[in-house]
């Protein structure tokens, strides 16, 4: 709940902040979720390349024409292990967005986890849009030109495997462009926390939370050690008497 005493215009802009943040994160972590799922089917692809290579089967399905999507004319061995790195490809780029999200990815540092939650805010601004954004951007840009050469020149596996190659390097730019929007949402996110403070994201508390529950274990550990020799003592007092 806001704070009666925030001045009005920091309330506002708060309000505003989280409204265009909020769907940009929610966006990132419902497609984070449904990706997770791609592990199920890159699992499945990895015991279909096992089992037809114990059994010596080179081509599952040959139906000659018309062109299916990335399988072309036919399922071989090689297109099944193929469709494991472009799984693994689209679970790598869209799940980066759902780790960014959860702070969950790695990060490098030294004084982040000793910062309050709007230190944490103003760090990952700086960082957000000094150096993840224009690299997403970047790199996003610069893939445009490696995805229109493979459609144009009609890039395909040259060992039997997938066709239409290009779709998976759309993945490329498309992954960046997306994790860049969830990059500028958690801005907006931040923005309001800093403008509210009672609009900390729940990952920054989540942090926060995390730092203290990990510290009551071990006082509780602390407290129950202290009190061990109290009650070894009353013990001897008691044999004494």
């Amino acid at each position: 709940m806001t704070d009666p005493r925030l001045a009005p215009w920091r309330a506002r802009g708060g309000a505003v902040c989280g409204a265009l943040g909020r769907p940009l994160v929610g966006l990132g972590l419902w497609v984070g979720r449904w990706t997770s799922w791609l592990g199920l089917a890159i699992i499945l692809a990895v015991l279909t390349t096992v089992t037809l290579n114990a059994l010596g089967i080179n081509e599952v399905a040959n139906w000659g024409s018309p062109d299916v999507l990335l399988f072309g004319t036919a399922i071989t061995i090689n297109s099944v292990t193929e469709l494991q790195w472009h799984l693994f490809g689209i679970l790598t780029l869209f799940g980066g967005t759902y780790a960014l999200h959860s702070d969950t990815h790695v990060r490098v540092d030294l004084f982040y986890q000793r910062l309050s939650p709007r230190g944490r805010a103003v760090v990952d601004i700086i960082g957000h849009l000094i150096m993840l954004i224009p690299f997403c951007l970047l790199i996003a840009w610069l893939s445009k030109h490696f995805v229109n050469m493979s459609y144009v020149s009609g890039e395909k596996s040259n060992y039997g495997g997938l066709v239409d190659r290009y779709l998976i390097k759309a993945m490329l730019p498309t992954g960046l462009v997306f994790l860049a929007l969830g990059a500028l949402g958690q801005i907006f996110e931040n923005l309001a926390c800093l403008f509210d403070p009672a609009r900390v994201p729940e990952r920054l508390k989540d942090h926060e939370i995390a730092s203290l529950t990990g510290l009551a274990p071990q006082a509780a550990g602390a407290s129950t050690d202290a009190a061990a020799p109290h009650d070894s003592a009353h013990g001897s007092h008691d044999n004494a008497r």
